[in-house]
């Protein structure tokens, strides 16, 4: 294949604790809302911000360097792609936020309490989804605790 139709990626292990910057978070969202692969120059012009060419090139540049974004030759150009979605990203954050919590039990309390509250100031009805999922959690674990059934 030849190297200017091959996608090039960046290594996928860099997703999972990525820390994005402002404008990172800007030109991903737009890189999201657009349906097709992006140019640097249609993401300029999908920022409708006052960002030098220069800077979006270097932030997508970043972006496909931390694992966010794919990109492949066209011409003299690349042409971007997010490689991952937003749910996607978010939760990975939040998994690594977790694996971050000091194992105490005060501290995980205290991250349990903050997640549930974070979940209700912005959503109630999330709260009920959290105790639907924990409940599917623990039937799953006690089906899987008591082995293969009968044959």
């Amino acid at each position: 294949m030849r190297q200017d139709l091959k996608a090039v990626m960046a290594p996928a292990e860099s997703v999972s604790r990525v820390r994005l910057g402002p404008l990172e978070k800007l030109v991903l969202e737009c890189l999201w809302r657009r349906t097709e692969p992006s140019s640097v120059r249609d993401v300029v012009t999908g920022l409708n911000g006052p960002w030098a060419y220069t800077t979006v090139m270097t932030t997508l540049d970043r972006l496909f360097r931390k694992g966010l974004a794919a990109r492949h030759a066209q011409g003299r150009a690349f042409i971007y792609r997010a490689r991952v979605t937003r749910a996607d990203l978010d939760s990975r954050a939040l998994i690594s936020a977790v694996a971050e919590i000091d194992g105490s039990a005060g501290a995980r309390d205290l991250a349990l309490a903050a997640l549930v509250d974070a979940l209700h100031s912005h959503d109630p009805q999330a709260l009920d989804a959290l105790d639907r999922l924990v409940r599917e959690r623990k039937r799953a674990l006690r089906r899987s605790a008591k082995g293969p059934g009968p044959r």
